[in-house]
């Protein structure tokens, strides 16, 4: 097992722009290329599922949030707080409910400490989507829950139906 090369926030702020996703956790830099097509699908349906109960200002594909000392994280999809503060133009603590949509491209060990992060740092809850089982677990900060068929999301009063969802997106 090799040694981790932590990096600064002023490292991390002045990387090159490149393809796909790169984010900043305790010193880690996470980067993942560019999500495939199936995938993408699976974000954009949720973005629009989203804005069917929620305003456009409150859901977020890939948005920046800052988890203060512990660096950037860029949810596949995220629902922000109302209230949710900006700075230098990156939300502030994490969103109300931070998505993430599990490609081959994505370490477990990532998704994990993403995951504890979120609650952490103040999300009520993290989804994280399992397109290829087709699954869900959503995370809170004392219980969690596999979903494989609907879930209920009460805090937006909307119902996921998941073979609906990932059989739209294919």
């Amino acid at each position: 097992m090799g040694t981790k090369t932590l990096m600064s926030a002023e490292e991390f702020l002045n990387l090159p722009d490149e393809p796909g996703k790169q984010e900043l956790l305790d010193g880690e830099l996470i980067a993942a290329p560019p999500a495939k097509l199936t995938y993408t699908r699976v974000i954009h349906e949720l973005y629009y599922l989203l804005r069917t109960t929620l305003p456009e200002k409150q859901v977020w594909i890939e948005a920046p949030y800052q988890l203060g000392e512990r660096g950037w994280l860029q949810p596949d999809v995220s629902v922000s707080w109302q209230d949710q503060r900006v700075e230098n133009d990156w939300m502030q603590g994490a969103p109300m409910i931070a998505i993430e949509v599990i490609s081959p491209a994505n370490r477990p060990e990532h998704i994990d400490k993403k995951t504890a992060a979120y609650l952490q740092q103040g999300a009520a809850e993290v989804w994280v989507i399992y397109p290829d089982s087709p699954s869900m677990v959503v995370f809170r900060k004392e219980r969690w829950e596999r979903i494989t068929e609907s879930y209920r999301a009460n805090l937006l009063g909307l119902t996921i139906d998941l073979s609906r969802l990932i059989e739209t997106s294919e």
